[in-house]
């Protein structure tokens, strides 16, 4: 647990992908416990109109790609008063990495889940360390813990963004930024839709994720599959790795 913690009342947040799935549900969650502002971060920003209805000034829509240079600079320039940034945008191709595809399917993940992570926290870092407290929360997986093989290529950009997020941690642990991996397990969103298994709602992650960042968590297990399966990860990592091996076939 981090000496740095952070409640939303008051403050401003951006979301990336915040248009569904669970970065809509962390924009809604932010907005309901009291944020002065979020800044949900879209390619397509009309996606969230009936979200603007209901909340008024306080949603901004934010036309976002990650993967865009000129995008996110455009980002900093519109959002430049944020204390929280969550890096949530991200994309999923369902593959094994002895896969055809397995080259290909990763150079696109890679870009939007692992670039786009390190470009908008570049992008925002000065500006969030300016802030009496702020907060970086990145979403990662319980895949990036353990490859899961039936999303191969998915699990190696989520280890990824697991690394980034320690990187950032040791940079800035001499400053007023908490640092936090999110790691969620099976969630009922369109990006899941093809996987067979129990899953959580996004609004329950999005619940634990704020929690988290008032607790000052520096590793937040969102859902009852994280809780279950990361709660063991320090002593037995072996468990995770295990446990997905069963969803080959």
């Amino acid at each position: 647990m981090s000496e740095v913690k952070i409640n939303p009342e008051g403050k401003v947040a951006l979301v990336s992908g915040g248009n569904r799935g669970i970065g809509k549900a962390i924009v809604v969650e932010l907005l309901e416990r009291g944020a002065s502002k979020v800044y949900a971060g879209a390619r397509n920003p009309e996606t969230l109109v009936v979200l603007k209805e209901k909340y008024g000034d306080r949603l901004v829509p934010l036309k976002l790609d990650v993967t865009d240079k000129d995008s996110v600079a455009e980002a900093v320039k519109t959002a430049s008063d944020v204390d929280i940034l969550i890096n949530n945008a991200g994309v999923l191709k369902f593959d094994s990495i002895l896969g055809k595809d397995a080259g290909e399917n990763l150079a696109f993940q890679i870009s939007v889940n692992v670039q786009g992570v390190i470009s908008l926290t570049n992008a925002f870092v000065n500006e969030l360390k300016q802030r009496e407290v702020a907060a970086i929360a990145n979403v990662s997986s319980l895949a990036g813990l353990a490859n899961m093989p039936v999303i191969g290529t998915y699990s190696v950009t989520k280890a990824a963004v697991h690394s980034i997020t320690q990187g950032y941690r040791a940079e800035l642990a001499e400053t007023n930024v908490l640092v936090s991996g999110v790691y969620p397990g099976a969630i009922d969103t369109d990006m899941t839709k093809d996987m067979e298994m129990g899953k959580d709602t996004p609004e329950n992650v999005a619940k634990a994720v704020v929690d988290g960042l008032i607790a000052g968590l520096e590793d937040i297990y969102p859902d009852v599959m994280s809780e279950q399966l990361g709660a063991g990860y320090g002593t037995s990592p072996k468990t995770i790795e295990k446990e997905f091996a069963k969803y080959i076939g």
